[in-house]
């Protein structure tokens, strides 16, 4: 923080000494937003509004700038307008579509979002921009032409490992788990430390009947990420199926003290714990689970 606040107390130097200094606008800018906090974003938003408003309406990296700090702070519609004045201005300006694909999602229209990553993928194609608008279109339900794009992610750029775990994610939900289980270790291989791949191969192994290399990638997701509750549920569930009860009630006993107060844990945790001849705690659970249950619904 006390570098962040050198930083603007040169560039405020700098702009004092010239008002019309509008990399220094943008810089000073640019580290309020780094603060990472509401008053920051304001300060950032000021010295954005002045560059984009005043000093030059036509200078696009401000105006995306500003769209951004309005974006942070939930005012959708306002970085939404932003973002189009400044693709009025440069129809081709790559940060402003893609900028304004992403509020478009956050508002719920994603056909609009498609368009945005669609106009920036024409200007200039990338491995992350074909992998986004593959996103997209799992959202509109299209696998066929989401698999498109993965597949031509990954021939522009063979190391990119989101594409992988994207398309992997598209075999699983196809039930063609082969292609799922080679995508996922693609996805590993290229980025080692993605527990999410681990996991979602791990659930493909069981799928697969592969209990012992599942154990190994639940093992490998939890050292990543120790904390997620739905890495010891998972594996519970494993060990359920093989009827090590033990190994299971421990599993979820440790996926509630991460997450407590969750129902399916709890169901399942009574149920091991009756196959463990724990009648009386294997009640509780179901009794604390239907009363949980029951405050969702409303009854």
């Amino acid at each position: 923080m006390d570098r962040l606040k050198e930083a603007v107390s040169v560039f405020t130097s700098c702009i004092e000494n010239n008002p019309f200094f509008q990399d220094g606008i943008i810089a000073r800018g640019n580290v309020y937003m780094d603060y990472g906090s509401k008053g920051g974003l304001i300060y950032a938003r000021l010295d954005f509004s002045n560059k984009s408003a005043t000093t030059d309406p036509l200078h696009l990296p401000a105006r995306v700038n500003l769209a951004y700090t309005l974006q942070v702070s939930g005012k959708f519609m306002q970085a939404w307008n932003q973002f189009t004045a400044a693709i009025e201005i440069k129809p081709t300006f790559k940060p402003a579509l893609e900028g304004r694909a992403i509020v478009n999602l956050q508002m719920s229209n994603t056909f609009a979002a498609y368009q945005d990553i669609s106009a920036s993928i024409k200007v200039s194609p990338t491995a992350e921009l074909l992998t986004n608008r593959g996103v997209i279109n799992q959202f509109m339900q299209d696998r066929v032409n989401a698999m498109k794009d993965y597949q031509a992610a990954i021939k522009m750029d063979t190391t990119y490992a989101l594409a992988y775990f994207n398309a992997a994610n598209v075999y699983f939900h196809t039930r063609h788990f082969r292609m799922a289980l080679d995508y996922y270790g693609k996805a590993i291989e290229h980025n080692p430390k993605d527990e999410s791949a681990f996991l979602n191969r791990a659930i493909t192994k069981v799928m697969l009947r592969d209990a012992e290399g599942a154990l190994g990638d639940f093992r490998s997701a939890i050292k990543l990420s120790p904390h997620t509750a739905h890495m010891y549920f998972n594996r519970g569930n494993l060990y359920a199926s093989m009827e090590q009860f033990d190994k299971a009630e421990a599993d979820y006993s440790k996926a509630l003290s991460l997450k407590p107060d969750d129902a399916l844990v709890l169901k399942r945790r009574a149920d091991v714990l009756g196959k463990l001849g724990r009648k009386s705690e294997a009640i509780e659970d179901y009794r604390h689970a239907i009363e949980i249950q029951s405050q969702f619904s409303g009854e």
